[in-house]
């Protein structure tokens, strides 16, 4: 009989926003794949460390380059490896940081297992935008509020999806946020946004203000700003 891949979102970054129903997955899985690629995947290990209790561990290296070759190449032997892992009878856990269906390197592999006729399940996390807006003390959305989520990278259409109404969460900044707060501040949202560095990690840092977060400007990966539409 296969096994079963399961797709465990860790969340945002404090071990204790793990969800029960994920703790317990990793416990029963015989396997851990641990993705290795960008600073998200390897933070997606460091959080479901401590309840790993010395479990098999595979590596799944992934690539960020742009070539698309290369990234789907990649994907495949991950999936493969996992593969032979489930035809052995092994359950295999997929950690990933956040939840497993926003912006996650997992879904890519379900998606190919799945199609080679194994069983996976998603077990879901707390996203990150989820833990900034608890953080920063603000509502994603309220009443009949639409909510717009944009990975930075699409700086040539943050300007359009930002006009559009309801609140916006801009992440996976990358280290190009502070070109598109400028943008924004030009459409007349600078005083509606508010931004978090590393929210529910080691390092945590909360702006209330784009003037605030422009004295002293943290951009990475783990930034992401929530802009209201209405104050």
């Amino acid at each position: 009989m296969n096994g079963k891949l399961y797709g465990i979102g860790t969340g945002p970054g404090d071990p204790e926003l793990l969800t029960v129903k994920a703790i317990k997955t990793i416990e029963k899985c015989a396997v851990i794949a641990v993705p290795k690629a960008g600073s998200g995947e390897r933070a997606a290990y460091s959080i479901a460390e401590k309840y790993l209790g010395g479990k098999e561990l595979l590596e799944c290296r992934f690539t960020m380059e742009k070539d698309m070759t290369k990234r789907i190449q990649a994907r495949q032997h991950a999936a493969a490896e996992i593969i032979q892992l489930l035809e052995k009878g092994k359950d295999v856990g997929f950690v990933t940081l956040g939840d497993p269906t926003t912006y996650s390197t997992y879904m890519y592999i379900h998606k190919i297992i799945v199609s080679k006729g194994f069983t996976a399940e998603i077990i879901p996390g707390i996203t990150s935008y989820a833990a900034a807006a608890a953080a920063l003390g603000v509502a994603l959305c309220e009443g009949d509020e639409t909510l717009t989520v944009i990975p930075a990278g699409r700086g040539d259409i943050i300007g359009k999806l930002a006009d559009y109404p309801g609140n916006k969460v801009i992440m996976k900044s990358n280290g190009n946020l502070v070109s598109i707060l400028d943008e924004l501040k030009e459409r007349g949202y600078g005083d509606r946004i508010k931004i978090a560095y590393r929210a529910a990690m080691d390092g945590q840092r909360l702006f209330n203000s784009v003037e605030e977060y422009e004295k002293s400007p943290e951009s990475e990966y783990f930034t992401l700003a929530i802009v209201k539409e209405f104050t």
